[in-house]
């Protein structure tokens, strides 16, 4: 008989742990969930703020197409406003640096420098 109560003390000493377990389990799962609907959160805050950065840079792409459009409408309206001013710029100037083949080959073709 002894034995026998032992073995019942000993099945519900098991059950009790297993219980322990079992609740302690649900804390982690819940802890788990908790964690995951943050994360999903989250993800949608950081989803909302890259669309709202990309209507920001489509509208920067836009206005600044705009403002060069602009801009050269303007430098063709009124020459005088143009940011390169070809009056006082020798064409080949930049030729002080090479060794002048360019006009060299030019000058062979006819052209004169005018």
């Amino acid at each position: 008989m002894m034995d026998m109560v032992k073995q019942i003390y000993e099945y519900e000493r098991k059950g009790t742990k297993l219980q322990e377990k079992l609740n302690f389990m649900k804390e982690e799962k819940q802890l788990f969930f908790d964690k995951l609907q943050e994360m999903e959160r989250q993800l949608h805050i950081a989803n909302m703020n890259l669309e709202r950065m990309h209507e920001l840079e489509t509208h920067f792409l836009v206005s600044k197409e705009a403002l060069v459009k602009h801009q050269f409408e303007e430098e063709v309206k009124n020459p005088s406003l143009s940011s390169i001013s070809f009056e006082n710029v020798y064409v080949g100037s930049f030729e002080k640096h090479t060794r002048g083949i360019g006009s060299k080959l030019m000058s062979k073709m006819g052209y004169e420098g005018k």
